[in-house]
């Protein structure tokens, strides 16, 4: 059932009132009635729909101590007898995947620091368990997954399908969904900013090869817009 904005930020409000404050994430996911996953997809953040609904975020969901995301792991480690994986995060943790990837770079990482074997990416995943998670995410989120979703609520990062299947959008058409911004236009706003993604994920501009390998877009695309990919560069940091 695909529930309304107003029937999500309700289910706030109605839990706010039941708790006397507006409920943090893990309060949510113990007493609400609605996936958190659904919030995150609609508002793209729990502190976003929290806001919407018409209350200050908590600030306990806005700043959270790297100690406090490895002894949430280990706690998830005990409950679930076995390493976590993101999407065990996602579905029964306190916080989300994406909240340790901001703060360790990436999931793996976010293992190591914990004192866990990091996963060892892309190695024993076929392409059947990449498109079965492709098909999950869509019917959590009531549509097409996009590029965002895969990396904040998936179980796989997205650079796992371009290795597979040469691109996001590739393994989107592989699963039977519409790629990305197929039968519309991509703005140089766009380009840009996934350049700038890039940027910001691997600590220096990217090459046309990282675009082709883990970015959203081809680097052909660039060339099209911009005549060539260090046109693209030197005006995305312009």
């Amino acid at each position: 059932m695909q529930y309304s904005d107003d029937e999500l930020l309700d289910e706030i409000r109605k839990l706010a009132s039941e708790l006397g404050h507006p409920p943090s994430l893990a309060e949510f996911r113990e007493q609400g009635r609605h996936s958190a996953s659904t919030y995150y997809s609609r508002f793209g953040s729990w502190n976003e729909a929290i806001e919407q609904a018409g209350y200050d975020p908590n600030e306990s969901d806005s700043k959270v101590s790297e100690a406090d995301l490895l002894e949430e792991l280990q706690r998830l480690a005990d409950d679930l007898n076995k390493k976590p994986t993101a999407l065990d995060m996602n579905k029964h943790g306190r916080y989300w995947r994406s909240t340790y990837k901001n703060e360790f770079g990436s999931w793996n990482n976010s293992l190591e620091a914990a004192g866990f074997e990091s996963e060892n990416v892309g190695a024993t995943i076929t392409d059947d368990e990449l498109i079965e998670e492709i098909n999950r995410l869509a019917t959590e989120i009531g549509g097409t997954p996009r590029f965002k979703h895969m990396e904040d609520l998936g179980n796989y990062d997205p650079t796992t399908y371009s290795q597979h299947f040469g691109s996001w959008n590739e393994a989107l058409d592989e699963a039977g969904f519409e790629p990305e911004n197929r039968g519309s236009k991509i703005t140089e706003k766009e380009l840009l900013d996934e350049i700038t993604r890039l940027k910001n994920k691997l600590g220096d501009p990217p090459s046309a090869r990282q675009m082709d390998e883990i970015g959203k877009y081809a680097s052909a695309t660039y060339q099209r817009h911009f005549e060539s990919w260090s046109n693209a560069i030197e005006i995305a940091f312009d």
